[in-house]
């Protein structure tokens, strides 16, 4: 006889380790999620950000994302999606310097 026990989760995937690793005119994000996840990127010079990189739809738990094209010591600021495979989405917020 075997006993199955299911717990509903609450929320998105939990969002950890979140470092943006900037270069002369582009960044790199990277961050880890608990559960396999999708990512994206939200970016711009305020917090309404402007611009998203592609959603890569690829589950994953260690997410990178690399943004160019962006100005030279530049301020911006940037916020994390990851939505897991029953949708639920949880976002994180940084920002970074480009050199």
């Amino acid at each position: 006889t075997y006993t199955a026990t299911y717990r509903v989760r609450v929320g998105g995937p939990v969002i950890s380790q979140l470092v943006a690793r900037p270069g002369p005119g582009r960044v790199t994000i990277t961050w880890t999620t608990d559960v396999p996840a999708d990512s994206q990127v939200q970016y711009g010079p305020t917090t309404n950000y402007g611009n998203a990189t592609a959603l890569d739809r690829t589950l994953v738990t260690a997410h990178s994302v690399t943004v160019t094209g962006l100005s030279r010591k530049a301020n911006y600021f940037f916020q994390v999606l990851s939505r897991d495979g029953v949708g639920s989405l949880s976002s994180a917020t940084g920002s970074f310097r480009t050199r």
